[in-house]
């Protein structure tokens, strides 16, 4: 297993900022690129560990099984988590709805008097991504414990399989987000 922490010239600590983690990436990727010999694999590794370092779930796994520390990936979430499966599933749903029938006008009048109706699904799904970007900085403000050694190791396996979910509703939000606009 590589250590990502290492790879990008960091130290070991889940509380990384958005900006120290892309100027290492940065750094790290024109180190690589001035020693031509290297060039290669260890640019796919680089990238993975910048990607496994921004998603605070594959970081908290991570440094998890780096500290020794095992646990399930699958298996129970937090049960405050199971009433977010109805809430973002509907409006994915609802967006979708909204997105098929957009695509099914055939003229620029049916496209035209959709309009209030692609707003409101594009902010239902606004809104809905920023709960759930909410949800994860109470998720992740569990961190600084976690690094002081303050915790049950179940707690942070749930911790990682309840941010696995957020990121994976994220990702969905974000495609149906972007759709509104094509």
């Amino acid at each position: 297993m590589i250590d990502a922490f290492a790879l990008l010239d960091l130290p070991r600590s889940l509380t990384l900022e958005e900006k120290k983690l892309r100027e290492a990436y940065r750094i790290a990727c024109k180190n690589r690129a001035d020693d031509l010999l290297e060039i290669g694999s260890a640019d796919t590794n680089l990238s993975e560990a910048y990607r496994l370092l921004q998603s605070p779930a594959r970081r908290l796994r991570h440094w998890l099984e780096l500290s020794g520390i095992g646990g399930e990936t699958r298996g129970v979430v937090d049960g405050e988590l199971l009433d977010w499966f109805t809430a973002v599933g509907s409006t994915i749903q609802q967006a979708d709805k909204i997105l098929r029938k957009h695509e099914q006008c055939q003229s620029q009048l049916a496209r035209a008097m959709m309009a209030a109706e692609m707003q409101q699904g594009q902010k239902s799904v606004e809104q809905q991504q920023q709960a759930l970007a909410e949800l994860t900085r109470q998720k992740t403000a569990i961190f600084p414990r976690l690094e002081a050694g303050a915790f049950d190791h179940e707690a942070a396996w749930i911790c990682v399989r309840d941010l696995a979910f957020i990121e994976k509703w994220q990702q969905q939000l974000r495609e149906r987000y972007g759709r509104f606009f094509v």
